[in-house]
């Protein structure tokens, strides 16, 4: 692997922390609204989310990969009664997470630098946390996750739809990303033993992203 890509995709991951430091408050309020966007629908977090605890048991450890303040989906997870992991690189982010989500543990680390126990999880999300990393990261990431879960475990997923990378001014701070389009997550996902259950598209506004429910096989 070309060093200075390596070099290249740490600054790329460290952009998107310094961003949510910056703009953490503006991106969510503690009430879960993004003041970037009031037309956000935030009842789909709690239809995720309760999708995905109608296939687990009560208690079920669950991990939270980008949780970032914790609002709306780590809170969620944890009013349905699920153990959950939430784990984010921004300092700041993390402690809102603490005061907002104290029922959730809460790592302060890179995702794709995370080490977990092998099969400790029965599940493992991640919503619009993804698109913020690197796709040669990405990729290195799903056979983890997948070394994550117990088997038969779930991985529910926001990714892209369409193919897309950029670096942009983002409610006031530079922020990065960089997203696969629809099959290539599908084959992907397949290809770490994550075998996909179904896929939905999420409209926002003129574009939209991809949610992914697969299985760990």
């Amino acid at each position: 692997m070309d060093p200075d890509d390596v070099s290249a995709r740490a600054r790329q991951r460290d952009l998107v922390r310094r961003g949510y430091d910056t703009v953490s408050r503006v991106y969510r309020d503690d009430d879960g609204q993004a003041a970037g966007s009031p037309a956000e629908d935030l009842t789909r977090y709690s239809g995720w989310v309760a999708d995905l605890a109608g296939l687990l048991r009560p208690g079920a450890q669950v991990v939270d990969l980008g949780c970032g303040a914790g609002i709306p989906a780590t809170r969620e997870l944890a009013e349905h009664g699920l153990r959950v992991l939430g784990v984010d690189f921004s300092a700041v982010q993390l402690r809102r997470a603490q005061r907002l989500v104290p029922a959730a543990r809460l790592v302060q680390a890179d995702m794709t630098a995370l080490q977990l126990r092998p099969a400790s999880a029965d599940a493992v999300v991640s919503f619009y946390a993804l698109i913020h990393v690197p796709l040669a990261d990405q990729r290195v990431l799903f056979p983890r996750i997948r070394a994550w879960l117990r088997p038969g475990g779930y991985f529910l997923a926001i990714v892209g739809a369409g193919r897309w990378t950029g670096t942009e001014r983002y409610l006031g701070a530079d922020m990065f990303w960089d997203q696969a389009d629809t099959d290539t997550y599908l084959r992907w996902f397949q290809a770490a033993g994550l075998t996909p259950r179904w896929h939905r598209y999420v409209p926002e506004g003129a574009s939209g992203h991809t949610l992914i429910l697969a299985q760990a096989s």
